[in-house]
């Protein structure tokens, strides 16, 4: 079985994390009635960035996956399909559960403007269930702690097709280009239909994987145009982009409707780098980055959990009102991220490591922490 190991990508996989949880423990605190440090346009803003990050990086390591596969045989696409159930099925359905079946009858957990009377359950588990809480999202009211999971839903709908688009060999990298200019075009006409289709096909970003797949073939095949991306001047200008855009430094205007686009591109340029040129300014090789990485999955489902039994439970210890937001913030997010982390660390341990075990012998290449962890039993067995 072949061994893949790109480092750096786990660190990048936190950062799109820790985004998604610093726009969400600001989102609750206006909820709740608390000081909040941003604006809450800026708290989303960040959010999207963090999704953005984790669909390219998803579309780049799947697709770069799967060349792999092709290279040593065929691709097997029902073992493909059963990977991705072991890996993201487990932790999907126990939030559908909790989302519909218990957080609703725990006071604790209700925030005002965010839990919502589960009228229509029946057609929006439907469509939870059914891989479809992107449309969910869009159409119906939010069912709490479990509307999160419109991203993974978003994922699995774009790899049912991605695989097929893999095993086409001929003309590989015209078809992906094709693809997505067919998703920016569709995305630039359902303006002129409805306002929630606009909404869904926002939302439902494709763009973001297809490009992240483009730089996965760029790599793979060793395209003319990788010295390009790898030259320091284009690390610095990738840098310096992702800077001014991660501070919401750059005026679209027009040009709004491909911001998401624009910062894939970018991101997909810093994952290039970081995982696979050797002379990369930016290393995010690390074991503490590497073990947040590891359980970011768990980070992203949870932490909305922890971000409430925090913010509800803090006021009655503390008086968080009366601090200043400088010195509020710092203790109630370390509380949050520590909180989230043990849920995380548990459910990786005694959930997720069970299900990814079985990942092996579907697996032709062996990628991730299953190589770091295979590796460290090869090693005491050889002690």
């Amino acid at each position: 079985m072949k061994k893949l190991h790109f480092p750096g990508l786990n660190g990048l996989r936190f950062i799109a994390a820790l985004l998604v949880i610093i726009d969400h423990t600001e989102l609750f605190k206006s909820y709740l009635g608390m000081p909040t440090l941003w604006a809450n346009s800026y708290s989303a803003y960040l959010g999207a960035f963090g999704v953005s990050i984790f669909f390219v990086l998803s579309g780049f390591l799947i697709t770069y996956l799967l060349l792999v596969e092709q290279k040593e045989g065929p691709i097997q696409i029902k073992h493909f399909y059963i990977r991705r159930i072991l890996r993201i099925w487990p932790l999907y359905y126990l939030l559908v559960l909790l989302g519909f079946f218990v957080v609703p009858h725990l006071d604790f957990l209700q925030v005002p403007h965010y839990s919502t009377e589960m009228g229509q359950s029946l057609e929006r588990l439907l469509l939870f269930t059914g891989l479809a809480a992107n449309v969910a999202f869009v159409y119906f009211p939010t069912v709490a702690f479990a509307n999160i999971l419109w991203s993974v839903a978003v994922e699995e709908q774009f790899y049912l097709f991605w695989p097929h688009v893999i095993k086409i060999k001929q003309k590989l990298f015209w078809i992906m280009l094709l693809l997505l200019v067919g998703y920016l075009g569709l995305k630039f006409y359902a303006g002129n239909l409805d306002r929630q289709v606009e909404l869904l096909v926002i939302r439902t970003r494709f763009s973001a994987m297809i490009i992240g797949g483009i730089g996965a073939y760029l790599v793979f095949t060793k395209h003319a145009v990788i010295r390009y991306v790898y030259a320091r001047m284009t690390q610095v200008l990738l840098l310096l982009v992702f800077g001014l855009l991660l501070f919401d430094r750059v005026d679209f205007k027009s040009l709004e409707l491909f911001q998401d686009e624009f910062l894939s591109l970018v991101v997909c340029g810093l994952i290039l780098n970081i995982a696979s040129n050797p002379n990369s300014i930016l290393k995010l090789e690390h074991s503490v980055l590497n073990y947040f990485g590891k359980i970011s999955y768990g980070l992203y489902v949870y932490h909305l959990f922890a971000v409430v039994i925090v913010l509800k439970f803090l006021p009655s210890v503390l008086s968080l009102k009366d601090w200043s937001p400088w010195i509020s913030y710092p203790v109630s997010f370390g509380l949050i991220l520590l909180l989230t982390t043990g849920i995380s660390h548990l459910s990786y341990k005694y959930i997720e490591s069970y299900f990814l075990r079985k990942k092996v012998k579907f697996s032709t290449v062996m990628s991730g922490d299953l190589v770091k962890e295979k590796e460290k039993k090869e090693s005491a067995a050889a002690d």
